[in-house]
């Protein structure tokens, strides 16, 4: 993993199921996109059955969005639905 950035990141991870489902996780954080993976597979994990099944993982996905938006008064944008590792915040 690297170090941690000047301003946390936007990535979006995309998880790919055995069924052939193709599920989207918008995820912040101050560190790498191999975080952000660990942070959509935990995510998808307390969503879905971690055990073999169609909602498995078979196939992650990651693309950075960019660095997350600012208020005016230079605080932190986050979106509904963004996925973070509270211990980052």
């Amino acid at each position: 993993m690297s170090d941690e950035r000047s301003w946390p990141s936007r990535f979006r991870v995309t998880v790919r199921t055995n069924s052939g489902q193709a599920i989207p996780y918008a995820v912040v954080t101050w560190l790498s996109w191999e975080k952000a993976i660990a942070i959509a597979v935990t995510a998808h994990a307390g969503r879905h059955h971690p055990s073999p099944g169609p909602m498995s993982i078979r196939d992650v996905e990651v693309a950075e969005l960019g660095p997350v938006g600012r208020t005016r008064e230079g605080k932190m944008m986050l979106e509904r639905g963004d996925v973070t590792d509270r211990m980052e915040f």
